[in-house]
Order: structure tokens, then sequence, then C-alpha cells
């Protein structure tokens, strides 16, 4: 699994996980990855894993801090 490795998906680790040991976060991922037992699940996972999440999840927080009429 260690091949799945990829810059992207460490952002990816570190995001979700910035407090666990690398090892840990990576375990936890593999288990996901392991989880998700087809193709197209997997892929649906590098692809998320691929775009720029520290933007998205900055504009879903001023989403959410912007007062509703």
């Amino acid at each position: 699994m260690a091949e799945r490795r990829t810059p992207e998906l460490d952002q990816v680790r570190r995001l979700l996980f910035p407090a666990l040991p690398p090892e840990e976060g990576w375990a936890r991922i593999e288990g996901a990855l392991e989880g998700a037992k087809d193709d197209e699940r997997i892929d649906a996972i590098e692809e998320l894993a691929g775009r720029d999440l520290t933007a998205e999840l900055i504009a879903a927080l001023k989403r959410l801090q912007t007062p509703q009429p």
C-alpha cells in the first residue's frame, strides 16, 4: 500500500489526522481504502485527495459564518 502514498494523499492525511503520528494516520487511510472494495470507490477517494481541500474547507467555513436571512 505504500506505493499509493502520493504527496496529495499525504496532504489529506495531515489535514484529517494532524495530531496522529504519520503511521497511525496512514493506517486509518489504508483501512478506509481497504474498505472501499471496488475500483470506483478507490478512484473517488484518490480524486478527492488531489483536490485543494484547504481552499474548499475555508470556503465552506465562510459560508457557515455568513448570516442567513
